[in-house]
């Protein structure tokens, strides 16, 4: 809530905090510190920067609560060491890819005054740039480690022995759904052939693949595999213009068996598109990021749904941030 000229200053410098912690994940420089504690001589030695300007941003990043100080050295808070410093449990590949689009939300005057990017810097995350898609998928990972075992045992899947996760990348859900469905007689995993090799060696590496089949195709250009019982897209929409968000969901009808139900997860609006903040927010970067994406609410997906041909649409709240429109395709 603004109160004062100190909360706008606040707010319109965020940026700043927010480059030096991307930039330090970047930098490796929460790995390198792991449970240990370093000088700032050090660690510029082994990060191979400059010691002066090291000891700046490692001062900055103790003042913002990322790092311990102690006489002349640093550690990681605890739950920085957690997630962004212990390289068995690291979850930094999402902020890599948020530095990814910094220079996209440089150009909002741009797009302001032209309506869209010149580029759809999203497409360098869906293949056209090896790095920025390792960093993409695997930061899908990092987001919905937690969510996902929380958002799965929620869904009706009690008559559903075929599923599909379209768009479904690093694996996260399939397994989730592999663990509290165990009753599901196969996973299709469908999504472009560089998300799918990530998805299959995670799902490998978790010991959940074994009813689990990879689908390698782009929803834009590709039907869905067909005689499916269910199919679940979870922040996939966000990613389309009005346009192509209706030709998914017809996609998706056609290929759902009889009482099939597709289920839609985002980040949704609400009716006059105001909140949530976070979904709000997004909205503007997937303006920046993509030639027509943006965050819906549950009305829109349902009424394009209804359009499809799904009976019986429902909006169930699943996480904090997050809900599922549910429809059915009559028998």
């Amino acid at each position: 809530m603004l109160s004062s000229f100190r909360d706008i200053q606040r707010m319109a410098g965020g940026f700043q905090a927010a480059k030096m912690i991307l930039t330090a994940n970047d930098l490796g420089l929460f790995l390198e510190l792991g449970d240990q504690d370093c000088s700032a001589a050090e660690l510029a030695t082994r990060l191979k920067v400059d010691q002066r300007a090291l000891g700046l941003l490692l001062n900055a990043l103790t003042a913002i609560g990322f790092l311990l100080k102690e006489g002349e050295r640093f550690r990681n808070h605890p739950v920085v060491y957690e997630h962004l410093g212990d390289k068995d449990n690291y979850r930094g590949s999402i902020f890599r890819h948020l530095h990814h689009c910094w220079g996209s939300w440089n150009q909002l005057p741009d797009v302001l005054r032209n309506g869209q990017p010149d580029f759809a810097a999203e497409r360098n995350s869906l293949g056209e740039n090896d790095e920025w898609t390792a960093d993409f998928i695997q930061g899908m990972n990092d987001v919905t480690r937690e969510l996902a075992p929380a958002v799965v045992p929620q869904l009706e899947l009690d008559q559903v022995d075929v599923l599909m996760d379209v768009g479904g990348g690093p694996g996260t859900y399939a397994a989730a759904f592999r663990k509290a469905w165990p009753d599901l007689k196969k996973i299709r995993l469908f999504d472009l052939p560089d998300a799918l090799t990530i998805g299959r060696k995670n799902l490998k590496d978790w010991g959940l693949d074994d009813n689990v089949s990879f689908h390698p195709g782009d929803f834009n250009r590709d039907e869905l595999p067909g005689s499916t019982d269910a199919i679940w897209m979870s922040q996939v929409l966000h990613s389309q213009d009005e346009a192509g968000c209706q030709a998914l969901i017809k996609k998706a009808f056609a290929a759902l068996n009889p009482d099939g139900r597709l289920m839609i997860h985002e980040f949704l609006l609400n009716d006059d598109y105001t909140a949530p903040t976070m979904a709000a927010i997004f909205s503007v970067h997937m303006l920046v990021m993509t030639e027509g994406g943006r965050a819906y609410n549950g009305a829109e997906i349902s009424d394009w749904m209804a359009a499809a041909g799904f009976k019986g649409m429902t909006v169930k709240s699943v996480s904090d941030d997050t809900s599922v429109v549910t429809g059915v395709k009559p028998d």
